[in-house]
């Protein structure tokens, strides 16, 4: 026979008591403080430049100033030739940046982590290859250029992973060079070895060298966000590890890859100190052409190159000319944010 269970007592005994509210730490209380005070005052210093920006640079906004070509009279001059500049700069960029960063992370992400085991498995498959050929009677270059294929394995399986970790601690790490080595660099690389003139094309391949570990860290990070059961499903049903990475893999991480190229583009227009060490100009009576394929005979003209020349003038004029430099430049960082924001709501994917 089941009892009762003890009724509970009522009154004083049974009434619910709120917790007492924890009194914050005088440490907390004074980091708490100092972050809103940090913030607030960034925030101010923001607002106040913004709003002299506009101030100074709204009165000599209009139509003609985006036409018209530079000049050494502030009431002529215009921002057309640093506008061209500036695109071809992108485009040369985006051309040699992505194939080379897209690839380098597929790479890294995909293949690089096999281990010696792997390699070396893989590299006996390939040896079993060449066997069934040569047992088969083939001869000619397609079994040398196989021997060629096993012996460059088995020599990639001994070096080929501390190679890779070298590569990657070395792409985290230039993400964080300040970017007038890059300027540097392109100068050395470019101008002085390979021979091209300080035009467009050397400072648009500095300034590709200078997104590229930006876009193969965030090239990564987008594939390593796809699950890996998609590939491992692909290659279930057949396809080999390429097949499933390239039309299953890629596919899928491809909107966060243009993301984070687009963000590495933004960075990469409003970059003044490696083109001013490439070789950048402010003033010149050639006005640049928009065609990609002359660029090496184009003088190297970009919108912080130009702004930068105006500023540096004692002249009021001039300097009311930088800050309507500066409000383009603005509105072209804006608008390529907004794609990237479009590019990520649009076509993300959640797993």
């Amino acid at each position: 026979m089941a009892t009762d269970a003890p009724s509970l007592p009522l009154g004083d005994a049974a009434e619910v008591r709120p917790l007492r509210k924890k009194r914050p730490r005088p440490a907390d209380a004074a980091f708490h403080a100092a972050a809103l005070g940090a913030v607030t005052i960034t925030m101010g210093a923001l607002v106040w430049l913004l709003g002299a920006i506009l101030a100074s640079g709204l009165g000599s906004l209009d139509w003609a100033f985006i036409t018209d070509p530079v000049s050494t009279s502030a009431e002529r001059a215009g921002f057309n030739s640093a506008l061209r500049g500036s695109l071809v700069l992108m485009l040369i960029t985006i051309t040699v940046a992505i194939p080379i960063g897209f690839a380098a992370a597929t790479y890294l992400e995909k293949f690089a982590a096999l281990s010696r085991s792997q390699l070396e498995g893989n590299a006996y498959a390939r040896q079993r290859r060449l066997h069934e050929m040569e047992a088969a009677g083939a001869t000619g270059f397609g079994v040398t250029l196989k021997r060629l294929e096993v012996r460059a394995s088995f020599l990639w399986a001994r070096i080929g992973p501390p190679v890779n970790r070298a590569v990657e601690v070395n792409i985290s790490n230039l993400a964080a060079v300040p970017s007038i080595i890059y300027g540097l660099l392109g100068l050395a690389l470019f101008v002085s070895f390979v021979g091209l003139q300080k035009s467009l094309l050397s400072g648009g391949l500095t300034l590709a060298i200078l997104v590229l570990p930006i876009i193969i860290i965030a090239s990564r990070e987008a594939i390593r966000a796809v699950p890996v059961s998609i590939e491992q499903g692909a290659m279930a049903l057949g396809a080999t590890r390429w097949q499933a990475v390239s039309r299953q893999t890629i596919p899928a991480a491809i909107p966060g890859m243009l993301t984070g190229t687009i963000l590495a583009m933004s960075r990469a227009i409003g970059e003044a100190a490696p083109l001013i060490v490439v070789g950048g100009v402010a003033f010149g009576t050639q006005t640049p052409s928009i065609n990609p394929t002359e660029a090496n005979d184009t003088p190297l003209f970009a919108m912080p190159l130009q702004i930068f020349d105006w500023a540096d003038r004692p002249q009021q004029d001039f300097l009311d000319l930088a800050a309507s430099g500066i409000i383009v430049l603005l509105v072209v960082l804006v608008l390529m944010n907004a794609v990237a924001i479009f590019l990520r709501n649009k076509f993300s994917r959640r797993w």
